[in-house]
């Protein structure tokens, strides 16, 4: 079957089981990384959140365009590494062949409805978290192995980016506004990071290492926590109307080389329930010159 069209039948997948618990469809996304991560998948033959150049799922997706919030799933079907080779060359009887359509069913299936005892229903609350705009989804297979990543998003449209070390963030959220812009670290990936890690069943959104905050009034000033800096934005519009235009020296919160993701945190106006409505991920090298 044509990889477009696994694709849509997978979504569906998806969409089907959001309907069964009232929640509005994901619509697909074009953002490449769950594709990528696929194919690190299928060629390693090993499931992981981890791609094998040592990167987690946020800091693929932002390396590929994207300024969402994004959550993983991976799933496969098939034999292990070395049965895989024996069933390709024809040295292991009863290599059963992979139906594609059947498998990502099956798959879909055991994320939702049987995760409980392997992810802690990791994958399910990824497929029902009712924050959730769009979805990537990469899938590679052959006759005995088939890899599917679907890669969630939170994606509010925000322009995220860094320009000259200021960090700005643009765009308009309907009936939320920015509550705070946290920061997280992470080590700077590497294939020994993937060794060390592509057996872990979950990963991390990193150390936080600092939040910004919307300037006070004159004369009145933040308290500094223990474990993070608090950090005033430059600029700072964010209202019930939905727009958005925030500020930030980046500097103020490195302290040295690996990856910072800056998670915009916003608040809905009804309920003062909390979401992250965007991320993006910036490199930093042992010259504090980033990409």
């Amino acid at each position: 079957m044509p990889q477009d069209e696994l694709v849509r039948h997978a979504l569906e997948l998806i969409n089907d089981d959001r309907a069964t618990f009232g929640l509005e469809p994901v619509k697909l996304s074009s953002n490449a990384a769950a594709q990528v991560h696929a194919e690190d998948v299928f060629r390693n033959k090993q499931i992981s959140h981890w791609m094998s150049n040592g990167e987690k799922p946020y800091m693929t997706y932002s390396r590929y365009g994207g300024t969402g919030s994004v959550g993983q799933n991976v799933a496969i079907a098939g034999f292990s590494k070395t049965q895989y080779e024996q069933c390709v060359q024809n040295t292991l009887y009863d290599c059963e062949k992979i139906d594609p359509v059947t498998t990502i069913q099956e798959l879909q299936y055991e994320m939702m409805y049987n995760d409980k005892e392997c992810c802690d229903d990791g994958h399910r609350n990824n497929i029902l978290n009712k924050h959730r705009t769009e979805v990537s989804i990469g899938i590679v297979y052959d006759e005995y192995y088939l890899a599917l990543v679907q890669n969630f998003e939170n994606n509010y449209d925000l322009d995220i980016g860094l320009t000259d070390g200021v960090m700005q963030i643009s765009g308009a959220l309907d009936s939320s506004t920015v509550d705070h812009v946290a920061i997280y670290y992470d080590i700077t990936p590497s294939p020994d990071l993937y060794e060390r890690n592509k057996q872990m069943l979950s990963y991390s959104g990193g150390e936080l290492v600092a939040v910004i905050a919307k300037p006070l009034a004159p004369g009145f000033f933040y308290e500094q926590p223990d474990d993070y800096r608090l950090l005033v934005a430059r600029e700072w519009d964010s209202n019930v109307n939905g727009s958005i235009d925030i500020s930030f020296d980046l500097a103020r919160a490195v302290y040295g080389d690996g990856v910072y993701t800056i998670s915009v945190i916003a608040k809905a106006t009804e309920s003062d329930e909390t979401f992250e409505a965007g991320s993006y991920s910036v490199v930093i090298d042992s010259g504090l010159q980033s990409q």
